[in-house]
């Protein structure tokens, strides 16, 4: 299994998590890091623990890319899987369970899914903890307006993977209006009818601090983060911007081009927008009803 970890000012913490994605157990890993022009010594380090472990291996190439998704996008771009059958996602600064890996490749199997993502043990420095579990229940449209959990979390089969390198090779124009990596490898699945696995098990401690990209949906700063998203418009933006990439690598998309139907200006199209929303947008209820209140506010 190939797994992909894109770095960026993670010395503290970088060789702590590639000791926990060496150590799974069941399976065979190797690592491939980029690291987005960090400031301290994390290139010194992997290329150090390289020289110790030949499973983990550098990018060259390290430019600032601008963001934890672009980061992503380069090394998605740049990676071969070779004899892998599977590609997972990995952060520099969480603990992976020894297990995480073999009971995602034992549910893609076992589901006869492409894609897979699980729960995580979100802990904070003064030691809280707290699971955070998806909702399961899968909705027609819930991939244009959110991922499938932390992207930490995320394993594909090596045909899904190919699928995202095309769709960024054939999309470099949207690239830019991407945040989410994680979200659009989602958004790809579900648009091609791929089946993904929502795993409720805990499979790696989230750690929780102020350089998190997106953090704990239920931590106050989280909250908060996404209220200011929908006020700001950038949540409205990150939906168009999704839409726009699966309808580029899947013209066809039924609900990608109902939404962008419904993103017509006017009365009568705000209202089927909130019909839309109530009825197939995110997983859990309380989300769909935040994405009315948003509709309702003009912000969607």
């Amino acid at each position: 299994m190939l797994v992909l970890l894109a770095a960026r000012n993670g010395a503290s913490s970088i060789e702590r998590q590639i000791g926990t994605v060496l150590a799974q157990s069941g399976v065979a890993v190797r690592v491939l890091v980029r690291d987005d022009g960090s400031s301290d010594d994390t290139r010194d380090r992997v290329r150090a623990f390289g020289e110790r472990d030949p499973r983990v291996a550098l990018l060259d190439e390290h430019s600032p890319s601008g963001s934890a998704g672009a980061n992503f996008f380069r090394l998605v771009a740049a990676a071969d899987p070779g004899e892998a059958d599977l590609v997972a996602f990995c952060d520099q600064d969480d603990e992976w369970f020894h297990d995480k890996l073999q009971r995602a490749a034992q549910a893609l199997s076992r589901a006869g899914a492409d894609g897979y993502s699980a729960a995580t043990l979100a802990r904070w420095p003064d030691g809280r903890e707290r699971p955070l579990v998806q909702n399961l229940r899968a909705r027609a449209a819930d991939y244009l307006f959110e991922g499938a959990g932390q992207g930490c979390t995320f394993v594909a089969t090596v045909s899904l993977f190919a699928r995202l390198r095309a769709a960024i090779t054939q999309a470099p124009d949207l690239l830019p209006t991407l945040h989410y990596h994680d979200w659009v490898l989602y958004a790809l699945a579900r648009s091609a009818g791929l089946r993904w696995v929502i795993d409720p098990w805990l499979s790696m401690v989230y750690h929780q601090h102020s350089a998190n990209d997106t953090g704990a949906r239920s931590s106050l700063g989280g909250v908060s983060r996404r209220i200011a998203q929908i006020r700001s418009g950038w949540y409205r933006a990150q939906v168009d911007a999704v839409t726009a990439f699966v309808l580029r690598a899947h013209p066809g998309d039924v609900q990608a081009m109902r939404w962008r139907t419904l993103r017509r200006p006017g009365l009568f199209a705000a209202w089927r927008r909130l019909g839309f929303v109530l009825c197939h947008g995110r997983r859990r209820p309380l989300d769909r009803l935040i994405q009315a209140l948003a509709v309702v506010a003009g912000r969607l």
